[in-house]
């Protein structure tokens, strides 16, 4: 064939790169180990291949490491890279190449030979592939360009930054730091029409807020009305005219009549074929009504029952009557008075202002709508007490808390020595001046806008200060250094020993105990509170 070469001809190819033997073992305790210990070989930059060969077959050990810190030019290139190789194989040993010549470690990697910077860290399983120490231990990554390595390489340091950034704990530190309090007057037109603070023009988004507040009012009745307290009891002579025998179940509706008061029997009985029986009743309804003459209580509800003849010796008695207190249409009145009073009472800005801290009510915008709910009672009906809800809603329009801490930031100056405005802290509330009302529905109001400014260190000093310490500690050295001594500190993960040292994860917020929103009533509170209007 044409590729084949003559006989007795040299072959022109080149040699496959020779196969690595197995690494020696690294295990102490392997009894091999102190024969197989690796020599190390050093190698000149200028020295040829022949030297290298005979050096190496000098060597004690089966296992040699070529130190040539700075590389080597015979074996940098292919060929005398594959004379040793081919001399190391043929001579029963294994050996390595240790160099911080790039040119060297290239070649070594291309011929499957390990590589290393260091003659004392040589991994023997490591060929043709690049070493990348991680601390106690090391990487092997498959070979690149010199570039790709060092794009591989960054990319790596990168990828362990983002594990670092979001696996790594984090903090929030809450300061409630010594404040001072900044205001000035400024003038303002609030519109719901725009959406963005303009400050040039001291035009202000504004939206509409509500507010709806609830009250129980209640006035004591005046009216009287009689009511039946007792009911009347009476017995019955019941006789079976038949021949069967007729039970009667308790609670047996039968009538006087001719006003069809209606009367229960108290207990069941039978009444013998032909003969007679007696059983109590007594009336439905409590009151004198009850008390009917003898012989009114004839008429059965039930057509079972119509067959025993029924009737009261004796006339009902022990219904009673007795006056009680009713709701009279002056009471209805005085209700209605109090509702009025409701209407007319607070002034809505301040019931706004109570309702929707931190929002710049414009008063006069307001729009309140009183509705009342059923009476508990209705006219000439018996009740100690009329109770009725009233329902209040007021509508105005207001700018929201970001809107007015945007505008205290532009026009309020920090004292000398003061941080930025803390926030959640800026306040705005009308002077009654320079008012205008327009017919596009915007409000112009002069406003007084104020804000609170910390005297405390700045949140980088904070940080610093706190960086890399316990919680604990961190709260005691606020204290020491700054003589902060109302601090929050939120860490996550909660089992994190300490604080994160970088700033990319500690998280500084001021904040005024002030201008904290009140906690929510508890319900053992709520259940002392009393009861009534």
């Amino acid at each position: 064939m044409a590729d084949s070469p003559e006989p007795g001809a040299p072959d022109p190819r080149p040699p496959a790169p020779p196969e690595a033997p197995p690494p020696p073992p690294a295990e102490p305790d392997d009894p091999a180990w102190e024969e197989t210990l690796a020599s190390v070989v050093p190698i000149g930059r200028r020295e040829p291949i022949d030297g290298i060969c005979g050096r190496i077959d000098a060597a004690p050990s089966m296992s040699v490491v070529l130190h040539a810190p700075s590389g080597n030019r015979a074996m940098a290139e292919e060929l005398g890279m594959r004379r040793v190789a081919r001399h190391v194989q043929a001579s029963g040993r294994i050996f390595a190449v240790a160099t911080r010549s790039s040119i060297l470690a290239r070649r070594a990697r291309a011929e499957g030979v390990p590589v290393s910077w260091s003659s004392r860290r040589v991994r023997w399983d490591s060929g043709g592939k690049v070493v990348v120490p991680l601390g106690f231990t090391t990487l092997l990554v498959p070979p690149l360009g010199r570039y790709a390595q060092y794009i591989a390489l960054l990319l790596f340091v990168l990828a362990v930054a983002a594990v670092l950034f979001t696996a790594g704990p984090s903090a929030t530190v809450r300061v409630y730091p010594p404040t001072e309090t900044v205001g000035t007057l400024t003038v303002v037109r609030a519109s719901d029409r725009v959406d963005e603070l303009d400050l040039a023009r001291r035009l202000v988004p504004a939206t509409v807020v509500a507010v709806e507040r609830r009250v129980l009012l209640a006035v004591p009745t005046t009216g009287e009305v009689v009511q039946g307290v007792a009911p009347a009891t009476a017995t019955l002579r019941l006789s079976n005219p038949t021949d069967a025998s007729i039970d009667v179940p308790a609670g047996a509706i039968v009538f006087a009549v001719p006003d069809f008061v209606a009367f229960e029997v108290d207990i069941p009985l039978t009444v013998p074929a032909g003969g007679d029986a007696f059983a109590p009743v007594t009336a439905r309804a409590p009151g004198s009504q009850g008390n009917v003459p003898a012989g009114s209580i004839t008429q059965w509800r039930s057509t079972d029952l119509a067959v025993l003849t029924a009737t009261n010796p004796d006339a009902a008695a022990g219904g009673a009557d007795e006056p009680r207190r009713a709701v009279a249409r002056a009471d209805v009145r005085a209700l209605e008075a109090l509702a009025d009073d409701v209407e007319a009472g607070s002034p809505p800005a301040t019931l706004l202002a109570e309702a929707l801290p931190g929002y710049g009510v414009i008063a006069r915008s307001a729009v309140v709508t009183v509705e009342l709910g059923e009476p508990s009672a209705q006219l000439g009906e018996a009740a100690e007490v009329l109770f009725i809800e009233v329902s209040t809603t007021i509508e105005a329009l207001a700018i929201e808390p970001g809107v007015l801490e945007a505008l205290a930031r532009a026009l309020l100056t920090a004292p000398e020595g003061a941080g930025e405005l803390v926030p959640g802290t800026a306040l705005a509330s009308e002077t009654g001046q320079r008012e205008i009302d327009h017919p596009d529905g915007s409000y112009t109001s002069e406003l007084r806008v104020t804000g609170e400014f910390p005297r405390s260190p700045s949140p980088a000093e904070i940080e610093d200060a706190v960086g890399g310490r316990s919680d604990e500690a961190a709260v005691a050295e606020l204290a020491t250094r700054y003589a902060l001594d109302d601090v929050e500190i939120d860490l996550t993960p909660g089992w994190a020993p300490r604080l994160p040292r970088f700033g990319f994860r500690l998280d500084v917020e001021f904040r005024s105990r002030a201008f904290e929103p009140p906690e929510p009533e508890s319900d053992d509170d709520a259940s002392d509170s009393p009861d009534g209007p």
